[in-house]
Formats: C-alpha cells, sequence, structure tokens
C-alpha cells in the first residue's frame, strides 16, 4: 500500500469557512486544504486527479446524508470521505456507510484520532491514484494484447498460449512485448500483480 507526504496530499473541507479551527489543525500538520461551504461547488469542481480526502461537515444545515450520496453519485466522485457530526454515534451510521465514509467522527473530535483518520486516507486514496492510472494503461490494449497476458500472468508458456489462440509463437511473442511496454510492467511477476486489472478488462475469472 502506498503512503503519501502531507505536503502532497489535499484536505477538501466541505461545510466548513475559513475561520474554522480545523484549517489550521489541517495546515500545521502540513496538508494543503480546499474549503468549500456549498457541495455543489465542491461537486462541480472536483478533480479525481488530485490527491486528497473529504471531510464532510454535517452541523452545517445544508448538508445531510441524501444530498452528499445523490451529488458523489451524479459526480462519480471516489475518494475517502470523512464525515463530522454534532451527532454522538458510537460506530458509521448507516448512511454514512453508504457514501462510502471511513470514519464517523463527533464535531469535536480528538485531533490525534482525526489526524490518524486523515493518514489512513491518503493511503486508500493513493491505492485509488494507482488503481487509475493502471486503468489507463489497460485501456490502451487491444482484446488480443488482454487475452494474451492474462495467459501469461497464469505462467502459461508462449508455446501453449499460441496453441490454446491458434496463434504462431511468434505473435504471441510480439503482442506479449508490446503489452507489457504499454503497461510498463518488465516482467512476469510485476505482471501477476496486475492481474486481478487484467481479469476486470475482459471479464475473466482470477487468474492467480
Amino acid at each position: 500500500m502506498r503512503t503519501a507526504s502531507p505536503a502532497r496530499f489535499t484536505v477538501f473541507l466541505v461545510g466548513s469557512d475559513q475561520c474554522s479551527p480545523l484549517i489550521d489543525l489541517l495546515r500545521e500538520a502540513g496538508y494543503e486544504t480546499k474549503i468549500y461551504t456549498v457541495l455543489k461547488t465542491f461537486s462541480d469542481e472536483h478533480d479525481p486527479a488530485v490527491h486528497g480526502c473529504i471531510l464532510f461537515d454535517l452541523s452545517l444545515a445544508e448538508l445531510n446524508d441524501f444530498d452528499i450520496r445523490s451529488n458523489l453519485e451524479r459526480k462519480s466522485i471516489k475518494r475517502p470521505v470523512i464525515f463530522l457530526t454534532n451527532g454522538k454515534p458510537a460506530t458509521p451510521s448507516a448512511e454514512a456507510c453508504k457514501n462510502g465514509a471511513m470514519y464517523f467522527f463527533l464535531k469535536l473530535v480528538n485531533k490525534v484520532d482525526l489526524l490518524r483518520a486523515i493518514r489512513v486516507a491518503a493511503r486508500q486514496d493513493s491505492d485509488r491514484l494507482h488503481f487509475n492510472a493502471v486503468a489507463k494503461r489497460l485501456a490502451t490494449l487491444t482484446t488480443r494484447e488482454l487475452q494474451i497476458l492474462a495467459l501469461v500472468a497464469r505462467h502459461i508458456p508462449n508455446k501453449n498460449i499460441a496453441a490454446e489462440l491458434k496463434l504462431r509463437e511468434k505473435t504471441i511473442e510480439v503482442n506479449r512485448s508490446r503489452a507489457m511496454k504499454k503497461l510498463g510492467t518488465k516482467n512476469v511477476s510485476q505482471l501477476v500483480r496486475l492481474s486481478k486489472l487484467v481479469e476486470r478488462q475482459i471479464g475473466l475469472r482470477a487468474l492467480t
């Protein structure tokens, strides 16, 4: 799992304001912050390429679970979410879980707990960005290249792949080399780590 330095991680505060003590806490910890008082403004301006997590302040009258869920789904926003509330839930609420929230904190959350949650969010979002980057490379592969890599990831020799696909072994070698170059993988071990993504792309069963 990948980690990120605070300076390269942005915390999007939605439902906050420029005077929030949260801002000072986050900046002292080394995090970039972006503040949105209006949920729609955040969802309209959201950039999925930015490494970060969302802090929703549910104490703001404008924000509620339904609005959050519908906005995130409509904009296809998928990143770690942390909720802050004036309530006193001991565990995440059902609606928070539907929204993909990692945590459901009190409004006066403990500083240590909140920063720990953000560190977890940073690791999760780093994985999200890595997944997206690999998925984009996979999208450049042809159907034939995907078929061949799926079999390579199962440690099947080129000659056996050629027999199964009814192709020349040279054709297998060329497509394999071209596909691995597109993915940036140098050996089968690296390819195996991407095999689940290959599986999703072509709809095969688990490869490992």
